[in-house]
């Protein structure tokens, strides 16, 4: 029988680990593991595990349970449901998020206000059978999921000012005439629970003595997740022929979800070994992830629990101020609130992934392997967010009247379809430590493409046209990087090893090592600013001009792609999505260490080890803007990661 029982306790009062932020943990971390294993005979063994684990995050702005409102900025009005709605309370409090296109904004940052009460509990049966040459284990899965939580895009409401009412976004904020505001969606919480079953086989069969294969299946049986607090709500597509509806009522628990039962997952694998010591290896499985649990949160903040309404202040003739950025005169009788949705067919679709690999590796000699292999991936039905699915078509005339659900403004829309491909060549050579030396290379071309930019909690879909996706928006995605090699290295330098006395204490016992890391860039989306399409868009591109190509031979930090193969435009633009690629990544980690034994003392060393992070200071660009409109379109104004940094250490080891 073992029993491990693991706590944790953090606890950091009056403490900002990050400006922004104020981490209190009232509640400790807490895990408990047992496991007991059973043996029948030789050949069969019962293993059975129960864990359980306990999270507590507390992420807030350091404005909570303070004298600080909104108010005290000079900003009235900015309550959960509009001018008459709410005030936030004490522990909802923040600095709201102030943001002028192509400047740095400021304020608390959005979704700063996070509390996470999570549980997991777990019980697995592992049984394993030995039938020569089989290898045999089946058994269950099944866990018990329950989280208390929020989660909320903008607590403190957003103020953004553009250059759509004075021609340029600065102005407009001296001038203290926002475009669009949302208001506080406040601090709501939601008691999710979820039981969720898995049964499973494995074999691994030794088929003959040079192959071995790897043969299983998992069937996933998620169950519904219940959110027991009565505050999440969707829309209805199909209670009312004139539009959507909120549904259920508020406080009434209902299954939002239609159940899904057929997530198998079969996996089979290889390994093959060839004459002159080298080895092929193989395999394809589908993997399944239930994400829904984590989504039913953003279900929460449809009113009248949170909830936010949009504001836009006309173009001409504004009403909206910095004072007072809801002005009764544009804010509707009846709110339009921005609202969060399930997908209109209501079912609840678990992403996969199918997996695929083959490898050829081939022992050089007895410390040096090299490998080559091709990988690659197929993601189905991963999950991402339609920030605005009520995008109204690109026109002229108020927005709200176009938007195809008027009922609404923004509807944030879970949409559980965004396809991934993944391929890549990699290769790898070791060299064992022997002679001193120890040396590993690795290789990779891939290239990664997907039609939705981002997952739900990563951003969401960067689509300009929410309601035609799918090969609109197939492209790089923005974590597609071509080619990268790492190489890394230690040596012990081989000279002055026969020195003794003062030469050896000078020369002896050095060791160098490193790691040398050059990548490709990443592409990114381009933009523009502004709202000329008349359709509250999130991600409005610009037209390509023809005979112009984004990319340019000499490029600099000021001018690092051919900012004229882009011109504004008043409807759907032309631009692909990601058509720029960023800066690489190149640096040189270098250390060194050097070991003194201490005469008279058997057992006793002193270590001095210094290391140079980025050892030739070379800058580590980051993305240029890619914002038409603005100042920093097609400039890189800031670096990616840190320059040049050095730390030295002494060790007395006894």
């Amino acid at each position: 029988m073992f029993f491990h029982y693991v706590y944790s306790r953090r606890d950091f009062p009056n403490i900002d680990l990050n400006p922004n932020f104020r981490y209190d943990a009232t509640f400790p971390n807490t895990s408990l593991a047992v496991q007991h294993v059973h043996t029948f005979s030789p050949k069969l063994l019962n293993e059975a595990r129960f864990g359980w684990i306990r999270g507590n995050v507390a992420k807030l702005s350091p404005r909570t349970n303070s004298d600080f409102t909104i108010d005290s900025l000079g900003i009235m009005g900015l309550k959960v449901g509009g001018p008459d709605g709410r005030p936030l309370r004490r522990d909802e409090q923040g600095f709201p998020v102030i943001n002028i296109d192509g400047f740095l904004g400021m304020g608390d940052s959005q979704a700063s206000s996070n509390l996470d009460n999570s549980r997991t509990y777990q019980f697995v049966d592992n049984v394993s059978l030995i039938r020569a040459p089989h290898a045999l284990k089946f058994g269950v899965d099944v866990r018990r999921l329950m989280d208390d939580a929020t989660t909320n895009n903008w607590p403190f409401g957003n103020i953004t000012f553009t250059g759509d009412i004075s021609g340029y976004s600065a102005a407009a904020f001296m001038l203290g005439y926002p475009r669009t505001t949302l208001t506080p969606e406040g601090v709501p919480i939601s008691k999710v629970r979820q039981w969720r079953y898995a049964l499973y086989l494995q074999d691994d069969w030794k088929a003959t003595p040079n192959l071995t294969l790897n043969l299983g299946v998992r069937w996933d049986i998620p169950g519904q997740p219940h959110e027991i607090n009565g505050v999440s709500r969707t829309l209805r597509f199909d209670l009312d022929p004139k539009g959507p509806v909120l549904w259920p009522n508020p406080g009434q628990v209902a299954d939002l979800y239609l159940g899904e039962y057929h997530d198998f997952a079969p996996r089979i694998g290889f390994a093959y070994r060839m004459p002159r010591r080298t080895v092929v290896r193989g395999g394809y499985g589908i993997f399944y992830s239930v994400a829904q649990f984590d989504n039913m949160n953003i279900l929460q903040l449809n009113p009248p629990a949170g909830g936010s309404l949009t504001v836009i202040n006309p173009a001409t003739n504004p009403l909206a101020t910095i004072q007072n950025p809801v002005p009764r005169e544009i804010y509707p009788a009846a709110p339009i609130f921005n609202v969060v949705s399930i997908p209109p067919d209501r079912k609840r679709r678990n992403a996969y992934v199918q997996n695929f690999n083959l490898q050829l590796s081939h022992e050089l000699t007895s410390n040096d392997v090299i490998e080559a292999g091709w990988m690659a991936s197929k993601g189905t039905h991963v999950d991402t967010s339609l920030q605005n699915f009520n995008q109204p078509e690109p026109g002229s005339g108020d927005i709200q009247s176009r938007r195809p659900y008027q009922g609404y403004a923004r509807i944030r829309l879970i949409a559980p379809d965004t396809n991934t491909i993944f391929h890549s060549l990699q290769s790898r050579y070791e060299h064992r430590f022997s002679k001193g030396l120890s040396l590993s290379a690795a290789y990779t071309w891939s290239h990664l493409i997907d039609d939705a930019a981002e997952t739900i909690n990563a951003g969401g879909c960067n689509c300009q046209n929410p309601r035609n996706r799918g090969k609109a928006e197939r492209a790089s995605s923005v974590l597609d990087q071509r080619q990268r090699l790492i190489v890394s290295y230690v040596w012990d330098l081989p000279f002055a090893k026969q020195l003794n006395g003062a030469g050896d204490l000078i020369a002896g016992g050095w060791s160098v090592g490193g790691i040398v890391s050059l990548a490709s860039g990443f592409p990114f989306n381009v933009v523009q600013s502004g709202d000329t399409w008349n359709a509250d868009a999130l991600w409005p591109r610009p037209n390509a001009v023809a005979g112009q190509k984004p990319v340019i031979d000499n490029r600099t930090p000021t001018r690092w792609f051919n900012t004229d193969a882009f011109s504004r435009s008043t409807t759907y633009g032309t631009s692909p999505r990601n058509p720029v690629v960023g800066p690489g990544l190149h640096t040189f980690d270098l250390a060194a260490s050097k070991s003194f034994k201490m005469p008279y003392r058997e057992g006793h060393q002193l270590v001095f080890r210094a290391e140079l992070f980025n050892a030739l200071n070379t800058p580590q660009f980051s993305n240029p803007g890619g914002t038409l409109g603005t100042g920093t379109f097609g400039r890189v104004t800031g670096t990616a990661a840190d320059n040049r940094q050095i730390q030295m250490a002494l060790k007395y080891s006894f």
